[in-house]
């Protein structure tokens, strides 16, 4: 009997052993880290959209495009014979990035993530919200029949990038933009929407598709051609937002929820009509938890003759302040229509926008704009949220501000 009962005692340390292995393991791929931030440790997130990977037109008889590499190559570089080495491709060639993941176009995310490390800051998320790559018109091709707006590439290039500054220290969160239709990987495996979990906090992603399209009958009747509609969570504002609040609903915590979306609430562009339909579940959603929305898209911090004031006063809404959204126009008994009036400039001119203001209850934030090397590091400890703007044009720098958050323990006022 004391024989069987020490055996057994061996075989019950030995699961226990697997168990903590295995548990540890499903952390770790969730997550770099443990993945269970408590309340009184630190979450630390970089945010930023528009990376906008510079294409550089080819020019007859050139290559047209510049490689580049990440930090760790250019330090250490592998031994080759001069017969081994190779050029960089020729822009006209698809898909265009390196054998290491790197696109052969130039932008600002590598010197702007350094910024960031330089800080003594290492993220335990990136989360960029689209448009990876291309400049210009998506239609648009250079003389080599090559398409600018919307080149073939791959989101390994992305990861190269985050990797050659804080190494495997840094997981990767990508939504999908406007320019990113051409992205050689599988959409559900390359970008992110719908709920994940980053510690001490909530994330959740919206598509493209699911915020320029209100309703699925007006996905459907357009010709709309983006990755994203092979998206489980819903094809537009009005499937995905429902989705959305299911899940809200279904939390057992009062933690953050950090959402991102390429596309922004506020009306502009004419190119948002779900905006509306999100607004309210996402102020549903900030009746049991501080909500933080991080958008894109619009260029926004944009400098030169294209930069507008107006985007900028946009740049940060508190809860409390009015935000005008782009909706649906209504008949008299407020059925929808199914048309809408786009805002587009022409000659100087606007058509009109259809539009409603509401009150937000939620924080609404530009996440950057990797174009011109400005990104975001937001910070979750002891019940406030810190938020710091990185640029490498100093003129662009703000002084960190923070936020006290409603729910600080990620409990409500009855201790749930």
């Amino acid at each position: 009997m004391q024989r069987m009962t020490r055996k057994m005692k061996k075989i019950l340390l030995y699961l226990l052993i697997l168990t903590t292995f295995f548990t540890g393991a499903a952390a770790e791929s969730a997550l770099p880290g443990d993945g269970t931030t408590a309340a009184s440790e630190e979450t630390v997130l970089f945010v930023a959209t528009d990376r906008h990977a510079a294409y550089e037109t080819a020019k007859e008889g050139g290559d047209g495009a510049r490689e580049e590499r990440p930090p760790e190559e250019s330090k250490s570089p592998k031994k080759e014979n001069s017969s081994e080495k190779k050029k960089a491709p020729r822009a006209s060639q698809v898909p265009v990035y390196d054998e290491n993941g790197s696109l052969i176009w130039h932008n600002n995310l590598t010197e702007l993530l350094k910024l960031v490390r330089a800080d003594g800051v290492v993220p335990q998320l990136a989360l960029i919200g689209g448009d990876f790559v291309g400049s210009g018109s998506d239609a648009s091709r250079d003389v080599t029949g090559y398409p600018m707006g919307a080149p073939h590439f791959s989101m390994t290039a992305v990861d190269a990038q985050v990797r050659a500054v804080f190494g495997g220290e840094t997981g990767t969160l990508y939504t999908y933009g406007s320019h990113d239709v051409n992205a050689v990987d599988e959409y559900q495996k390359a970008f992110f929407s719908g709920p994940a979990d980053c510690g001490g906090c909530h994330l959740y992603g919206i598509s493209f598709s699911q915020m320029i399209h209100d309703t699925d009958r007006q996905a459907e009747a357009e010709e709309y051609s983006g990755k994203d509609l092979a998206d489980e969570r819903g094809l537009s504002a009005q499937s995905a937002s429902g989705l959305f609040l299911s899940w809200v609903k279904g939390l057992d915590d009062h933690l953050p929820i950090i959402v991102m979306s390429h596309v922004p609430l506020h009306a502009r562009r004419g190119d948002n009509c779900g905006a509306w339909t999100w607004m309210q579940a996402l102020n549903a959603a900030a009746e049991e938890h501080d909500v933080i929305f991080l958008w894109g898209h619009n260029h926004t911090l944009e400098r030169g003759k294209n930069g507008r004031e107006s985007e900028r006063a946009n740049y940060l809404r508190l809860p409390g302040e009015e935000l005008t959204v782009q909706t649906w126009e209504t008949d008299d008994r407020g059925n929808e229509t199914g048309a809408r009036t786009v805002r587009m400039e022409k000659d100087g001119e606007y058509s009109e926008l259809v539009t409603r203001t509401e009150t937000l209850r939620f924080v609404y934030l530009n996440a950057g704009y990797i174009t011109n090397g400005v990104g975001t590091v937001l910070s979750f400890r002891d019940g406030r949220m810190t938020v710091k703007r990185y640029s490498l044009d100093e003129k662009e720098n703000a002084e960190p501000w923070t936020y006290d958050l409603r729910f600080p323990s990620g409990e409500d006022s009855t201790g749930r």
